[in-house]
């Protein structure tokens, strides 16, 4: 059985998925990675080709971007006055919330079953 520390630091780290949960869980976003993954372009996406690929506008996408850089989903690179978007290739923050999940499937599983019999 889990210690009550254990169970506070799987809350704590929930707590620090939090962004990449908020990220993950919007349909224009998770389209955008679609499309980035399916094109898997070596030199990144720019805005312009995302808006392309889409129904959103360039101010749109360009949230939705941020959003997904700032949770560690992708990262950009910039050329001059370009910036390319790629999917984060250390993948460190689907990692962490993988981590999380199964460690609550874990965690979980040695509950006793409060169902009905």
């Amino acid at each position: 059985m889990h210690t009550k520390k254990e169970f506070m630091r799987l809350s704590a780290d929930f707590k620090e998925c939090r962004d990449v949960l908020v990220a993950l869980g919007d349909e224009n976003r998770l389209h955008i990675l679609y499309q980035m993954m399916i094109t898997a372009d070596p030199m990144g996406m720019r805005v312009g080709d995302i808006v392309k690929m889409s129904s959103l506008s360039r101010p749109a996408v360009s949230h939705h971007m941020k959003i997904l850089k700032d949770a560690g989903v992708i990262n950009v690179r910039r050329e001059g006055t370009r910036n390319y978007y790629y999917l984060d290739p250390d993948m460190k923050s689907f990692k962490a919330l993988i981590s999380v999940l199964q460690r609550s499937v874990d965690y979980s599983s040695e509950l006793p079953y409060r169902g009905e019999e």
